[in-house]
């Protein structure tokens, strides 16, 4: 169950997709239903929302998107992307021993590749923290909607946005675990996407009548 909520922890939409999908593939059906909500100037979403395609999306709307920060998928001893510089003049990357990468192809995923000149990285002194590759051929990708990514990144660098994503734990994460505590969204309960539906409109809306209920109570008690 994909769920979105504002800032208060009012639940605003949900979506029930398999088990068996990403996050990233999922995301349409959520963000239809939010996007178009008034007053939507910031999307904040976890590490799985993270791809350069939903990136694309969420900024040509005109909204910004707060991602964490993802840790690099490097093996360890190996030079980590990052340290390896891309020329937006040139597009290419400069390695760390000040080596080129040229662009060779864009394949099939939409991830342009970069690759340096095997006879050259046969003798450089850190061939073994770069590529072990039989041709000492080092291929970098770089998707090509990755200014997005790289926008998205400026967003979270922003002075007072770790405050603003930390907010998530007082918001969506308690949702979730009220849910999977008290609302048996730990396991799937029924057969079917329709009566998983049906269910988790009744618990959400529960939930939402439930917080609207300890507002007014306590607004009483004030006034008392």
């Amino acid at each position: 169950v994909e769920t979105a909520c504002d800032q208060h922890g009012w639940i605003l939409g949900y979506t029930v997709n398999p088990g068996n999908l990403h996050d990233s593939r999922t995301f349409d059906g959520i963000y239809e239903k939010i996007r178009k909500k008034d007053g939507v100037e910031m999307i904040i979403a976890d590490a799985g929302y993270k791809t350069p395609a939903i990136a694309k999306q969420i900024l040509d709307d005109g909204i910004k998107p707060l991602f964490p920060y993802k840790r690099p998928m490097t093996k360890d001893g190996f030079f980590k992307k990052g340290e390896y510089a891309y020329d937006e003049y040139y597009d290419c990357y400069i390695c760390p021993n000040d080596q080129v990468l040229e662009y060779s192809t864009t394949n099939r995923e939409g991830y342009r590749e970069y690759k340096s000149c095997g006879a050259i990285c046969e003798g450089c002194p850190y061939l073994s923290q770069c590529t072990n590759s039989k041709n000492h051929v080092k291929v970098i990708t770089r998707h090509i909607w990755q200014d997005y990514i790289d926008e998205s990144e400026e967003i979270r660098q922003t002075l007072g946005m770790k405050d603003v994503y930390a907010k998530r734990k007082q918001t969506i994460e308690r949702l979730f675990g009220t849910a999977k505590e008290n609302h048996g969204f730990r396991y799937t309960q029924m057969y079917g996407k329709a009566r998983m539906e049906m269910k988790t409109a009744l618990t959400y809306t529960c939930m939402n009548l439930k917080k609207l209920a300890n507002i007014l109570k306590n607004r009483e008690m004030r006034m008392a």
